[in-house]
């Protein structure tokens, strides 16, 4: 590894949690247009433009895992508790999002798909139920909780 200090490492991990925040961003606010918006061609434009920042939010999550891990060993944290509890919260957390986020977003994807007939694959109906859900508002609570509580405990290390 190069040889730079703790705090290099630091920065170039708080840089992977900013870059992931950014991309991760825009599909927060699709989200959040989303369950307002009820034209079947906006909504399939949201979720193209939610969908054009995954690559990005995926890139800097990894950087942020890779940059987390040397901060922490090189900053001697490997033993302690905040930083095996920040990990923790962090699958916990893109575990929940992929086993209900992503299926939650096919499904809207799904229901304003047209079929070759022309007819729309979901009635108005279905897709107002679908827009309804809180998984949205639910998923958005867990990831800004999770945030929270990963900040407090790098910046506090209570335990």
């Amino acid at each position: 590894m190069l040889a730079l200090n703790y705090n290099w490492w630091k920065l170039l991990h708080v840089l992977g949690v900013l870059g992931f925040v950014m991309f991760h961003g825009v599909s927060m606010v699709a989200a959040v247009r989303l369950r307002r918006e009820r034209d079947r061609g906006r909504i399939a434009s949201l979720l193209q433009f939610s969908g054009s920042s995954v690559a990005g939010m995926y890139a800097s999550l990894g950087w942020l895992v890779v940059f987390g891990a040397v901060a922490g060993w090189k900053g001697g944290y490997l033993d302690a508790g905040w930083f095996w509890a920040s990990v923790l919260i962090l699958v916990v957390v893109v575990g929940e999002m992929s086993a209900v986020a992503r299926p939650f977003y096919q499904r809207v994807k799904e229901a304003v798909e047209i079929r070759p007939s022309g007819v729309p694959r979901r009635s108005d109906e279905e897709l107002e139920e679908i827009l309804r859900s809180p998984i949205t508002v639910v998923n958005m609570a867990i990831g800004f909780v999770a945030l929270v509580v990963i900040a407090y405990l790098m910046i506090f290390k209570p335990f």
